[in-house]
């Protein structure tokens, strides 16, 4: 069989031997039927002969290893090399420590082709078996996603299949030379470009390992460098070109995820240093100059977060103090907004909540 005769090409970027990539692979083949997928392994800055030795139990017809080497810590790379060849219909995009269930990818290919998708988003959960509810989709959704109100932006790494041609019309590459965040701008601007996106039925599921030594995504990076993916895509013209509701929707997202996380995941222990109180300060200005509404939907407990973000003079040892003893106000400061009529918003924590809560009792 040829490039052409698959339906989706899997990329799987690895690093290290260590890694379980034959896991990973066998799982791809057999999530798909018979002839359905291509599993494309990238060996960055690996021999491609060492990493055979790892899938020798695999049938080799259905796998092709591609070396690269660019001396960059940075998926980015080998995941754009593995976009470059790809020649199915559908690409598909697997990390060496996860895996997917058995027959997602032909279920996620019926879907796509049986609804015209631009792209399926997989289901994700924990190898505990934890669902991961991202994106924050609406209670009572139907149809194709929408990227406002279903909240994809939450979901920037673009797990699950994707319509190669759609990638080539808009021109996405993944953003090279960053060690973390290399696929923020590629998900968002997939996401908010009008296409058709889906999300996964259940069954079909994108598992998440939770075995690896180490994480490249876990590690804790200075905050300037941290942030530069994040400041790449708030500088982007095609975000600036966005409508009110999509600016806002990305910027509430990445104050949330991306610049207050850091801070609780850091925690008042952490040794803070200039660099990092700066980055954050720079980090709020920007999502704010893209949409100034971002607080709104914040819940008490964030907005004392971001109050310490803005204020880079401030002390140490009152920073690391107040950062120590959040949440100051208990766990309901967490849930609700200042104002009660901005619970209402669909980025509130309280709607998220929520609606996680009805969620878990209907199952």
């Amino acid at each position: 069989m040829t490039r052409e005769d698959y339906a989706v090409t899997v990329v799987i970027p690895v690093h290290q031997l260590d890694r379980p990539v034959d896991r990973a692979a066998a799982s791809a083949l057999a999530a798909a039927d018979s002839g359905q997928v291509k599993v494309l392994v990238v060996c960055h800055g690996l021999a491609a002969d060492d990493v055979r030795e790892r899938l020798s139990e695999l049938p080799p017809e259905h796998i092709e290893l591609l070396e690269f080497a660019d001396g960059i810590p940075s998926p980015a790379g080998p995941k754009n090399a593995g976009l470059e060849i790809a020649a199915t219909r559908y690409i598909s995009f697997l990390d060496s420590d996860d895996f997917l269930e058995a027959k997602a990818l032909s279920q996620w290919i019926g879907q796509a082709d049986s609804r015209q998708a631009d792209a399926v988003l997989a289901p994700l959960r924990t190898q505990g078996g934890t669902p991961i509810r991202s994106p924050r989709l609406r209670l009572l959704r139907t149809g194709p996603l929408h990227p406002v109100r279903d909240r994809v932006a939450y979901r920037t790494a673009p797990l699950g299949i994707l319509r190669l041609s759609t990638i080539q019309r808009i021109g996405l590459k993944f953003t090279e030379g960053l060690r973390s965040g290399e696929d923020m701008e590629f998900g968002l601007r997939m996401w908010f470009s009008g296409g058709r996106i889906e999300m996964g039925r259940r069954g079909g599921t994108y598992v998440v390992g939770e075995d690896a030594v180490e994480r490249v995504t876990g590690q804790m990076l200075p905050l300037g460098e941290e942030f530069r993916a994040l400041l790449g895509v708030l500088a982007a013209d095609w975000v600036r070109e966005l409508r009110h509701p999509a600016r806002h929707a990305i910027a509430v997202k990445m104050l949330r995820i991306h610049v207050l996380s850091a801070m609780y995941r850091r925690g008042g222990s952490f040794p803070w240093s200039a660099d990092d109180r700066k980055a954050l300060a720079a980090a709020v200005d920007a999502i704010k100059a893209l949409a100034p509404s971002v607080e709104r939907p914040l819940s008490v407990a964030e907005l004392e977060l971001l109050r310490l973000a803005e204020k880079p003079h401030t002390s140490f040892e009152t920073f690391a103090h107040a950062l120590a003893q959040w949440p100051a106000r208990g766990y309901r400061s967490q849930i609700v907004t200042p104002r009660p009529w901005d619970n209402l918003r669909s980025e509130s924590s309280f709607r998220h909540y929520g609606a996680g809560k009805i969620t878990s009792i209907l199952r």
